[in-house]
Formats: structure tokens, C-alpha cells, sequence
């Protein structure tokens, strides 16, 4: 079900601060912590003295303190101090997962150490540079992560589930997808020549009539998805490169596997114009959440339908090819992770 060796995230950096953080990834309990000397440490949430919660306990400059004992652990999963005693037992410690801090997301990975290179996390500067203003967000999802990933790789859905948001013309329910097969994830892409703008971007751009509409998603293996989407005045030359007639906006989507059945998602629009503009802001933010809670709710309906995160026994149709070959890529790649 989980691809292990991969990168994941885990927090949006600025979520970790002056306390321990309790998570579960891929079924494993995991806590994190930034130290004095700005560090982060993701452990095995189990003290290996008495099996208390790592994540009860507190900071205690460079390391983590048991909250039951007072046991203190570094970051990488060491106990370096027990209270009342002068020797600590070799085989005090506790499990620690690599960790990388990129693009103001803290990754963690749950599989081979010895695998966990940091050079193979997607680039997404948007996220970060200073030339792009960004709105993070999170929710949690009872739903499959693979479910997920489903929805993000799918545009037809827009037109019957975002009408409120991002949905602007019912040509987006036909318009045709060009999906690829890349080496290490997949990429849809279509563009909506002379439609209704869709009202969110609507607001946003102050389009008054019709746009040229562009949708490029991108998937990563296991679970990140970002799309390069956006919208300028028809006719304007946007097809042949020129967007200064409009607003780009990459919309970023960072899943990992809570269990089978449930889902961390973090979210993100990122705007390369109005940058300082708090309302902007504001309202990008507060309309990429409720996009996205509008998937939400058909998501959790559908695991309600489908415990196991399959489709095994149901129709495909053609729009469904992107969402089939990622399903397929990430197959392979965890049967082959298994492989004895």
C-alpha cells in the first residue's frame, strides 16, 4: 500500500517550533522536534525505557526530554543522559527517520536510511523565493492518500464539484487532457481557449470577460502533486507564452499516508503578483481551502465506499488515464520495494 523509500512531508517548516510534534506516517508514530541549535529530529514516538510517548515530553536545548523519566535523546534517536545516573545503556535509544528541510517543508523519510537522498526532492521554489508570495494551509483527510491523487490528476471533476471556486465554463467537463509518462511521475495538461473565467480567479485577476485558461499538473512519486494553472484575457497570446495578460498560480499539494484510510494534505497557492497585498492573500488562501474542502467531502464519501483505496471492479473512462498510469507507476514501484 505505502511506498517507503520516497520522501514525504511532514510539516510546513514554521509549524515546528517550541514543542514536540505527534504524527503518524504510514501507520508509524513519529515525533518531531526542532532543538536549540535548529536541528530537526523526527523519532520513533515510543521512549524505550517505559513505551511513553516521546511527543509528552519537552525540548531541552539540543535534545528531546521524556516527559515520564526525563531521559533526554538527540536527533538522531541517541539517549545521551539519563537523571540519577552516570552511564547510559548502549542500547538506549529509539528510532530516527531522515529528515531534510526544503523549500519551507520538513520531508521525512520512512524507509532504507542509507537511501535518503536529499537532491531527490522535487524542486518547488515558489514555496520559498521571495518572488512568490505563498498562502500555506493543511487538512486532515479520511480518505486514501491514492484516492487523492485520483482527484488532483483529474480536471473533468471541476465542473460538477468546484462550482462555487474554480469551476468557469462546462467545457472544462469535456475539454480533452494531454497526459505523459515521465521517469519519475506523470504530467497532465490542457488549455480552455475564450471561456468564462472561473469565479475565484475571476475575483483575483479582475477578468471581466472571457480568458485563455491553462492547467498543467504535475505528480511525483509517492504523493506530491503541483499545478502551474492560471488565466489571461483571450486572445492575448498566453498559448504562445505571453501571460502578462493574466495571473499564474502554482497550486501545490503535499500528501503523505496517515493509515490506509486517512491522509495528512498540505496545501499551497503561491502568486507571483500583488505580493504584499494582505487581502490577496487572504483571499487566495481562504479560496484554495475551500476548493479543496470541496474535494474532500467526495473523497471521504468515496473511501466510504472503497475501504481498501482501490478501483478493482470499477468503469474507467478516458479521462482517467493520467490517475491509472501513476497508479500503475507507484505498483511497481512498491512490488519492486518488496521484492525479496
Amino acid at each position: 500500500m505505502f511506498l517507503r523509500n520516497g520522501w514525504y512531508t511532514a510539516l510546513w517548516s514554521h509549524e515546528l517550533r517550541d514543542k514536540p510534534v505527534a504524527k503518524t506516517f504510514l501507520n508509524e508514530k513519529v515525533v518531531l522536534f526542532r532543538n536549540a541549535a535548529g536541528e530537526v529530529g523526527a523519532l520513533e514516538d515510543c521512549c524505550c525505557h517505559r513505551a511513553a510517548p516521546l511527543s509528552l515530553g519537552e525540548i531541552a536545548g539540543d535534545y528531546l526530554a521524556c516527559g515520564y523519566h526525563g531521559l533526554k535523546f538527540d536527533v538522531d534517536g541517541k539517549c545521551v543522559e539519563i537523571p540519577g545516573q552516570v552511564q547510559v545503556p548502549s542500547g538506549a535509544r529509539v528510532r530516527s527517520y531522515p529528515v531534510a528541510e526544503k523549500w519551507n517543508v520538513v520531508w521525512i523519510w520512512m524507509g532504507d536510511a542509507a537511501k535518503a537522498d536529499p537532491a531527490k526532492i522535487p524542486d518547488m521554489p515558489w514555496l520559498s523565493e521571495p518572488t512568490w508570495a505563498a498562502t500555506p494551509g493543511r487538512l486532515h483527510v479520511k480518505s486514501n492518500y491514492q484516492f487523492i491523487i485520483d482527484n488532483l490528476l483529474d480536471f473533468t471533476h471541476v465542473a460538477h464539484v468546484h462550482k462555487r471556486t474554480i469551476a468557469g465554463d462546462p467545457r472544462e467537463a469535456t475539454e480533452p487532457m494531454k497526459a505523459e509518462r515521465l521517469n519519475d511521475g506523470i504530467r497532465v495538461s490542457r488549455w480552455l481557449l475564450d471561456v468564462k473565467p472561473p469565479p475565484l480567479f475571476a475575483k483575483a485577476g479582475n477578468f471581466q470577460s472571457n480568458v485563455d485558461r491553462w492547467q498543467f499538473a504535475r505528480w511525483h512519486s509517492p504523493s506530491v502533486v503541483y499545478l502551474d494553472v492560471g488565466c489571461a484575457k483571450a486572445g492575448t497570446g498566453a498559448p504562445e507564452g505571453d501571460r502578462s495578460h493574466g495571473i499564474s498560480i502554482w497550486s501545490t499539494h503535499l500528501l503523505t499516508p496517515e493509515t490506509e484510510l486517512s491522509s495528512h494534505y498540505m496545501f499551497c497557492f503561491s502568486r507571483d503578483f500583488s505580493l504584499e497585498d494582505a487581502d490577496m492573500s487572504k483571499l487566495l488562501y481562504e479560496g484554495s481551502r475551500a476548493t479543496f474542502l470541496e474535494d474532500v467531502d467526495f473523497l471521504e464519501a468515496v473511501q466510504r465506499n472503497r475501504v481498501d483505496g482501490s478501483l478493482d471492479g470499477l468503469v474507467h473512462i478516458s479521462a482517467d488515464a493520467a490517475q491509472l498510469q501513476a497508479r500503475r507507476m507507484l505498483g511497481s514501484m512498491i512490488s519492486a520495494e518488496q521484492a525479496p
